[in-house]
């Protein structure tokens, strides 16, 4: 049935009632004095009575007591479907989150201290258009008991302004992970809200965040696909690294389950010497060897787990004031459930950085001026070549993951024979590059899709 949609208001009667227009009856297959459990995300149903009011508006109307029993944190525009199992309302998104050490984010986040404050905020902002209740919240605020959830809404007020509130409402019917990094979503709390979650019925998209090694082998298998990937390889070794660097005059290695650029190394082949690049704390270092086995060995000698890094191609990358240039490419979901190249964001390397992450002196650039004047008459190729092949990895991805994907960060460069590489998926990917002001509207195209899509898995 296609969910219909209605305004909710609360008549003060302590009875399990609610009322309904004759045409919602109609649209619903009800009838008046009719008794039937009404759904309001994953908690236990409440059985109602439904009768008739006399207004011709698509309303719904329900008594103080459900009100209290189902957990409706305040009235807005929602949907209302009947199925096999009864009524159901909503839907309810949650966002799980954390801070970085996994204690109480709730009041950082009020206070603007919490790393996502700003996205948070500008989401939520927009939840008004929306006939869905979202909000953000943390595993340990789960009572398993009653299927209940205790989150922080952005509530509207009086003046049309919107403050932080506390409420508790029914398990949501779906769940974003925006859990912070690698360590927090290892946490024991997150690891079981996730199991019990998914027992409970509920749909979670964009699960974990991704093992490059894995990711690998899973776009490699696409004959398409591979050929923009760079030559990867698992646990480096000596021998391994030597027949690298016998092909390629740069090779990276990169932390299997790193994050943030953190752990990059870069080694650069010259004449009879090598070069070896990374960042140290706060500082970008450089170290030259005459004899790869010193290399090697100065790497065993870091406190890095080489079992756990994956050893890469490099590539010349088109420049900008001689800095090598890379781009972030983001994907969403839209609410008919397809994939949409949202933004194209570009990044210059810092001086003596190994990555183009802002963190490590990285600089944004205007990423379509910077490709008009880089690409000149290949600039359509070039975008379109960007464009389907990112459309192409996202699908072949959540085919084979097989659990639901809503938003995805591609790493992905472009060398001077205009060739198009992919170095890395992000499935909770950063939003740096929406500072560029050339990129403003692409920000409100991406909350959008991170409004709608979850409506879409909802069913709803």
């Amino acid at each position: 049935m296609v969910p219909i949609l209605i305004h909710i208001k609360t008549v003060n009667q302590h009875k399990d009632t609610i009322w309904l227009s004759k045409s919602l009856l109609q649209q619903l297959h009800l009838t008046p004095n009719q008794t039937i459990p009404i759904y309001f995300g994953l908690k236990e149903p409440i059985m109602v009575r439904v009768l008739q009011h006399q207004s011709n508006q698509d309303l719904l109307l329900i008594s103080s007591l459900i009100e209290k029993k189902i957990k409706l944190p305040y009235h807005k525009k929602l949907m209302i479907k009947r199925d096999h199992r009864g009524l159901q309302i909503g839907p309810i998104i949650g966002i799980l989150t954390s801070n970085y050490s996994g204690t109480n984010f709730l009041e950082s986040l009020k206070h603007f201290r919490h790393p996502f404050s700003k996205f948070f905020f500008d989401l939520l902002t927009k939840e008004g258009s929306y006939p869905a209740y979202y909000f953000v919240f943390q595993p340990g605020a789960v009572n398993w008991r009653d299927k209940t959830v205790k989150g922080i809404f952005l509530f509207p007020t009086a003046n049309q302004n919107k403050t932080w509130e506390y409420a508790t409402i029914s398990l949501p019917d779906v769940v974003y992970n925006r859990v912070l990094n690698r360590g927090s979503e290892q946490h024991p709390s997150v690891q079981q809200f996730k199991k019990q979650y998914l027992q409970s019925g509920g749909k979670l998209f964009n699960d974990n965040f991704f093992n490059k090694w894995e990711i690998n082998q899973i776009l490699t298998n696409d004959p398409t696909i591979k050929s923009s990937i760079p030559e990867t390889h698992a646990n480096p070794s000596l021998p391994l690294l030597k027949n690298m660097l016998k092909k390629y005059p740069i090779v990276y290695l990169k932390p299997a389950g790193g994050s943030l650029g953190k752990g990059i190394y870069k080694i650069t082949k010259t004449n009879n010497a090598y070069t070896l690049q990374f960042r140290n704390k706060q500082f970008n270092q450089s170290f030259d060897f005459k004899q790869i086995n010193a290399l090697f060995t100065f790497l065993t000698k870091q406190p890095i787990r080489l079992n756990r890094y994956i050893i890469q191609q490099g590539i010349t990358l088109v420049e900008y004031q001689h800095r090598p240039v890379d781009f972030r490419v983001q994907l969403h979901k839209n609410k008919r459930n397809r994939w949409k190249l949202i933004a194209i964001g570009a990044k210059a390397a810092g001086k003596g950085s190994v990555t183009t992450h802002i963190r490590t002196g990285g600089q944004l650039i205007n990423a379509s001026e910077f490709i008009k004047e880089i690409f000149k008459q290949d600039t359509s190729y070039v975008l379109e070549e960007i464009k389907s092949k990112s459309i192409q990895i996202a699908k072949h991805l959540e085919q084979n993951l097989n659990q639901p994907l809503g938003e995805l960060g591609l790493d992905v460069g472009v060398d001077k024979n205009h060739h198009v590489w992919l170095f890395e998926v992000n499935s909770k990917p950063g939003r740096s590059i929406f500072k560029h002001p050339s990129l403003k509207q692409a920000n409100e195209e991406s909350i959008k899709s991170l409004l709608e899509y979850p409506i879409y898995l909802s069913g709803f």
